[in-house]
């Protein structure tokens, strides 16, 4: 259900990440989310066809979809997992994620996005991918906790990594360069060349996207 206090939401069976990734503006949309998804009827899990066919061309499936809206600059990996492990467990469950991007998928933003079914990730064409590794909201009150958070970074980046090498073409090359230097912006054609996204959408509702 919609709230007035946050711009992530859920209306139906549409998820909107308009906000950042963080617990005061994401609990209770995590928790609707979670209602919903359990509430899904178990169908055969959905499999992705080798053509290429319109994202909305979904009349004759019976699997159900959800959709995810997401217009984020970011927050922290923590609420990110919270949400793309519900996602999953509806994937699981035979639902379609349909993710777009409306402008801003930076980090949190991007891990979510590039997470959709294969064949129904969708950008209009003014939109941005930031590869970046995300906040862990972290903090150390004594020394000997200092390691136990390196090592919990660690395994962060190492968990956003394999994220972006599951779900897209990039290379450990590029991961290194996108995420070392605040350089990682990605314009909707370089995410669809990369495998970020499987559709551009233009202003006149046209679609262009890769082959397989």
């Amino acid at each position: 259900m919609a709230n007035n206090n946050t711009s992530n939401y859920i209306s139906a069976n549409k998820v909107f990440i308009l906000d950042k990734f963080y617990p005061e503006k994401t609990n209770e949309m995590i928790g609707d989310l979670a209602d919903m998804v359990m509430k899904l009827p178990v169908q055969t899990k959905y499999t992705q066809s080798n053509t290429l066919v319109s994202p909305y061309d979904t009349y004759e499936l019976k699997n159900p979809i959800i959709d995810v809206y997401i217009n984020s600059s970011g927050g922290e990996l923590n609420i990110l997992n919270s949400i793309a492990a519900l996602l999953s467990t509806a994937k699981n469950r035979g639902a379609i994620i349909r993710t777009t991007v409306l402008s801003r998928a930076y980090s949190c933003g991007s891990l979510l996005a590039i997470q959709g079914t294969p064949g129904y990730r969708i950008m209009y064409d003014n939109a941005q991918h930031l590869v970046h590794f995300g906040a862990i909201g972290l903090t150390a009150t004594k020394e000997s906790e200092i390691e136990i958070i390196k090592k919990r970074m660690e395994n962060f980046s190492e968990t956003v990594k394999k994220t972006y090498r599951e779900n897209t073409n990039l290379t450990e090359k590029d991961l290194k360069k996108l995420m070392s230097n605040e350089q990682g912006y990605l314009s909707a054609d370089q995410c669809l060349a990369k495998n970020l996204c499987d559709w551009v959408i233009d202003s006149n509702g046209n679609f262009r996207g890769h082959t397989r």
